[in-house]
């Protein structure tokens, strides 16, 4: 039995990659056919895709075409774009699957007050700086032994901390994947409430992440601000 050339893993997906070599002509899912040769690893359409729609690859959504492209066309840089927003597909629901959907299940979870459900309730101390990682380490670590036993609800507090954020350019790739990165978690509906940490004089600095007038579910403070490292402890910013 002969090894599939490519790989197709969502019934969403407009593009195959290809696991092996695809010479100009070869089969493609639906009895689409290559337009030119498909190296391995790369991207090929199996459906028409419009300028401005999304590619879909193992059911996600990486990009927007930035041409027509015809079904059994190389998809790469040349012809797809990638955006700085979250993009999404709008998955058909085969009538079936709505007719039966019981619509009295439930789970255990946690309502937001947008509407998203979650099934855990954390904190997330977050470090918008490399600069802040100890202190935000420092604070989880106490907040889990001194506030964490007073509230059933929540689940823990957890440091979100990396190596980015301070001698580092202001544009570029870098920034951008930072920033997404950092409030994505901010979002994220798993976390009941954040804290977001700064030093204060970094390059990713906190108002990049809307923190004005930020209300009980989102906090943040400044180390230099606060007086340094050790005035940095959980009473000064959960009372």
């Amino acid at each position: 039995m002969t090894a599939p050339s490519f790989i197709v893993l969502s019934p969403e997906d407009n593009v195959a990659v290809a696991s092996l070599a695809i010479e100009t002509g070869g089969e493609l899912p639906g009895g689409v056919r290559a337009n030119g040769k498909i190296d391995p690893g790369h991207k090929v359409a199996i459906h028409p895709v419009h300028i401005g729609e999304p590619v879909v690859k193992y059911g996600q959504a990486i990009g927007r075409a930035t041409v027509e492209i015809a079904a059994g066309d190389h998809v790469h840089s040349h012809n797809l774009a990638f955006d700085q927003d979250r993009l999404s597909i709008s998955a058909p629901v085969p009538p079936e699957a709505a007719s039966v959907a019981d619509k009295a299940r439930t789970f255990m979870g946690y309502r937001r007050a947008d509407g998203r459900a979650a099934t855990r309730n954390f904190i997330g101390i977050i470090a918008s700086v490399n600069c802040s990682t100890t202190v935000c380490r420092a604070i989880a670590e106490e907040a889990n032994k001194v506030i964490l036993p007073r509230y059933a609800g929540i689940d823990g507090f957890v440091p979100i901390v990396h190596d980015q954020g301070c001698g580092m350019s202001s544009t570029g790739d870098g920034m951008k994947n930072l920033h997404r990165t950092l409030a994505g978690y901010t979002r994220h509906v798993n976390f009941g409430g954040v804290l977001m940490v700064g030093l204060g004089c970094e390059v990713n600095q906190l108002t990049l992440y809307g923190q004005s007038g930020a209300g009980a579910g989102k906090r943040h403070f400044n180390i230099q601000d606060a007086g340094g490292s050790r005035r940095c402890r959980p009473g000064a910013w959960c009372a």
